[in-house]
C-alpha cells in the first residue's frame, strides 16, 4: 500500500506562519495551539530559526512572544532591530514598552486549517 507523505513538524509550522497576513502577527504559543499543542512554543521558535535557504521564504518576522515582544534581538545572525523594522514596514505598531499592540495586530485565523496543517489522526 502506498504511504501518504505527511509534512515534517517544521513544515507544519511554516505552513501556518505563511497564512499570517501582512500587518498582522501571531505568537509562538498561538502557533503551538493551532497545532493542538503538539509542538511547544519553543519548538515553533526553533523551526522559524531553521528555515532552509532553499525553501520559499517564510514570514518569520510576523511571530512574536506572548507579550508582543521581539524575540530575535539576541539571536546570532540577525540585526537587533530587523524584526521590528520588517513589522513596521507592514504597518504594525509598537507600544511604549516596545511590544506589538496585539489587540490591533494579532491575527485571527479564519476557517478550517489548511491541508497539511491539521494534526494526523492515529
Amino acid at each position: 500500500m502506498a504511504r501518504i507523505k505527511t509534512p515534517n513538524a517544521f513544515e507544519l509550522v511554516y505552513r501556518i506562519v505563511e497564512r499570517i497576513p501582512r500587518g498582522h502577527v501571531a505568537t509562538y504559543g498561538q502557533i503551538s495551539r493551532l497545532l493542538d499543542g503538539r509542538l511547544s512554543p519553543i519548538f515553533v521558535g526553533w523551526a522559524l530559526h531553521a528555515v532552509p535557504e532553499s525553501r520559499t521564504p517564510v514570514p518569520w518576522h510576523r511571530v512574536v512572544n506572548a507579550k508582543g515582544g521581539i524575540s530575535t534581538r539576541r539571536v546570532i545572525g540577525y540585526a537587533p532591530n530587523l524584526q521590528r523594522e520588517l513589522l513596521e514596514a507592514e504597518g504594525v505598531g509598537f507600544d511604549a514598552d516596545d511590544c506589538v499592540d496585539l489587540e490591533a495586530h494579532q491575527w485571527t485565523p479564519e476557517g478550517p486549517p489548511q491541508p497539511g496543517t491539521e494534526p494526523e489522526t492515529p
